[in-house]
């Protein structure tokens, strides 16, 4: 089964915590659905600070400011919808880091929390299309995750919502409002009704333990029924100021307010960006500005970081009420059955919460005075049971609804990872067809950098077979390494007991070995066992392992070798003499060490060593295929098909720079995928 390659953007977990919570939600949902087969390309507008960030390595952080996306990759991606048939020019374009991310993509996925509404203008608007735009230009679908859409009464917003969002494969509508405003303008056929992503966001069980430990350690949390969180937006004070309306004044009076009412007041900051000067995306200026004007500071708690979306929820839930500017600040609210009031400032609010049929408890932005807003927190606090009771009866649901948004959108990827690409060399949707049926491939290195200095690539088999000896899971290993006796070259197998023996065949071998000749050693050892083998070798096993059940019982892993071919000794022989290294006195050739294609070391016995380029000397006369075994011409098994994993090398273009060579890895078998995984979560 062939990698799923899953793009976002419009989100990001740098900033606004609720595109963290949409974030989260997604990716903890699609890796439980595709395992180790997902990967995610986060188109990110702070690539730094998510990469810092990011919570999972499955997770590659593509940069895509704004500017980068509307001026270059958007008029890149129509010369690609117009030239990019033309033989070559896909190299060309992919030079662009957007361009090849998104052409290296199964589906888009649009996490925008708002699109398209008229009050957001053309400059949004704009970039809301573009974001739609380059990847379906470039022949990848998208998809939009929950989100607030329209009103599209302005003329230019209509036509690029009308022009855009047909296209999509699938639009989740957040609530009713939006459902309304796509059908409007003709939009129905591709439209789901979807709850917020953010409510299908699970706990973090250490944050929660972390957080209930500062609260239990802090007399402020006593009385929960006293405690107002209030998360205060620089997005609302904008909006105040082209009113005239002070907002960090109203937010400080109302606090003023409800200390002298005995109440203690938790202020939030459900976007943030720390050390940032500029108020987008960041909350932290003006909960500071209003943190340093209020009269009591010991009855109001401020934490002037940025947090995680999970952090925020879990204070948020030792409050008692909240007083929200933001949304997605609600959102965690209403999961932790908090009661909410709004100061919004567009239907997405309302729409959501409608859905618990609290509507009502909001207010717009252009109304806000510390007056009204102190009258209608007082009628909310009033009616607050009636309000959790609400809640209760309604969170379930909405749950259930939020998760039909990765529900929807993973019976979409199924879809599309079925189909060839268009004009593909290979077709990638039947792996099988190329390496043999397979559960998962992976790539990766053995975390003991001791290992990998002695073995020619990622030292993942060494690792492996350490840890399967070291954990009882096998009594031993059927092995093979190079020996030179008396001045000529040979090899040695037998049955490795012990990390130290396994660790010293952890390198390769280039020439023909009749392995199963010795296939007593296997047959005479009291013990379960791991072999190490070349895949015509495994089919040979396999064949033996039919007449003799028994053997299944001992057998407990069979590791496959990729494999272009076995050699005569002359393909190292000839070079040797080449380069005037002889083998006398010696006794070990290592063919390959080191990074990338690596160096061939020839071992004398009294500890002095030869080095010599790898490419210049064994691999050229390997790949020249004059000393080759010539039924490996005919062989289409490079992969070990029969075997319950198989490892190799990485000629990936990109891993050349990678400061750590890394080893391939197909997994055939679940009893090959439970010993994989048991290795890697043992670090």
């Amino acid at each position: 089964m062939k990698d799923i390659t899953i793009a976002i953007t419009a989100a990001s977990y740098s900033g606004n915590k609720g595109a963290y919570a949409m974030l989260q939600s997604s990716v903890k949902q699609l890796r439980e659905i595709y395992g180790e087969r997902l990967k995610i390309n986060l188109m990110s507008v702070y690539p730094k600070e998510d990469k810092e960030q990011a919570p999972f390595d499955f997770i590659k952080i593509i940069p895509t400011k704004p500017e980068h996306l509307l001026f270059i990759a958007f008029p890149l991606a129509i010369l690609y919808k117009l030239f990019g048939w033309i033989p070559f020019v896909k190299k060309v374009f992919k030079l662009n880091k957007i361009i090849k991310a998104y052409l290296s993509t199964d589906l888009v996925i649009d996490e925008a929390g708002i699109s398209f509404v008229d009050s957001r203008g053309i400059v949004m608007n704009t970039y809301a299309f573009v974001c739609a735009a380059v990847p379906l230009l470039l022949g990848v679908p998208v998809v939009k995750y929950s989100q607030a859409l329209g009103p599209f009464n302005s003329l230019i917003n209509r036509i690029l919502a009308k022009w855009i969002l047909p296209k999509l494969k699938l639009i989740c509508a957040r609530g009713y409002i939006t459902y309304t405003n796509l059908k409007s303008i003709g939009i129905e056929s591709n439209v789901k009704l979807c709850a917020d992503g953010a409510f299908s966001m699970p706990d973090d069980c250490m944050i929660t333990e972390e957080v209930n430990k500062i609260c239990k350690n802090d007399s402020f949390y006593n009385q929960k029924e006293k405690i107002v969180s209030i998360s205060i937006s620089s997005v609302v004070q904008k909006k105040c100021d082209k009113l005239g309306i002070d907002y960090i004044k109203t937010m400080t009076d109302f606090i003023n307010y409800l200390n002298n009412n005995g109440y203690n007041v938790l202020i939030i900051a459900n976007a943030a960006r720390e050390g940032k000067i500029k108020p987008r995306n960041n909350d932290l200026l003006v909960c500071n500005e209003v943190y340093q004007q209020v009269n009591k500071k010991e009855m109001v708690r401020w934490y002037p970081n940025e947090m995680k979306a999970e952090e925020i929820r879990e204070f948020i839930s030792h409050t008692d009420v909240l007083v929200a500017s933001r949304f997605h600040a609600m959102i965690g609210a209403l999961v932790k059955n908090v009661p909410t009031f709004l100061i919004g400032w567009s239907h997405k609010y309302k729409e959501v919460l409608d859905m618990f049929n609290l509507g009502e408890y909001t207010i717009d932005f252009s109304e806000l005075s510390v007056g009204e807003l102190t009258e209608r927190f007082e009628s909310f606090i009033v009616n607050k049971e009636d309000i959790h009771s609400k809640i209760s009866e309604n969170i379930e649901a909405v749950i259930k609804s939020s998760l039909n948004n990765i529900a929807y959108i993973s019976e979409i990827i199924d879809k599309v990872v079925l189909v060839p690409k268009k004009g593909a060399l290979l077709d990638t949707s039947n792996t099988d067809r190329y390496i043999g049926k397979h559960i998962t491939c992976r790539m990766g290195y053995a975390s003991d950098q001791s290992i990998r200095q002695n073995c020619s690539s990622g030292g993942m088999v060494t690792a492996l077979l350490c840890h399967l000896i070291r954990t009882k899971q096998i009594d031993g290993a059927w092995v093979t390494k190079s020996i030179i006796v008396n001045g000529e070259l040979g090899y040695k197998t037998f049955i490795a007991t012990t990390e130290e023996e396994i660790r010293d065949c952890g390198t390769s071998i280039y020439m023909y070995i009749p392995l199963l000749k010795h296939f007593d050693e296997l047959l005479q050892f009291n013990g379960r066992i791991a072999v190490v083998l070349l895949p015509c070798q495994m089919r040979a096993l396999n064949n033996i392992i039919e007449k003799r059940p028994e053997l299944k019982q001992k057998i407990l892993l069979k590791i496959a070798l990729y494999c272009s071919g076995v050699y005569s000794k002359s393909a190292t022989l000839i070079p040797l003499n080449k380069k005037k290294v002889s083998l006398d006195n010696a006794e070990r050739i290592y063919y390959k060490k080191g990074h990338w294609r690596g160096s061939t070391i020839v071992k004398y016995k009294n500890g002095t060593e030869k080095n010599m380029s790898y490419t210049k000397t064994i691999c050229a006369y390997k790949n020249a295929y004059f000393f080759i075994n010539e039924s490996c011409l005919l062989c289409q098994d490079q992969f070990g098909e029969t075997s319950d994993i198989s490892f190799g090398d990485v000629w990936l273009r990109e891993m050349k720079k990678n400061s750590i060579k890394h080893t391939g890895c197909i997994i055939r078998s679940e009893n090959a995928l439970r010993m994989y995984e048991s290795a890697v979560n043992s670090g």
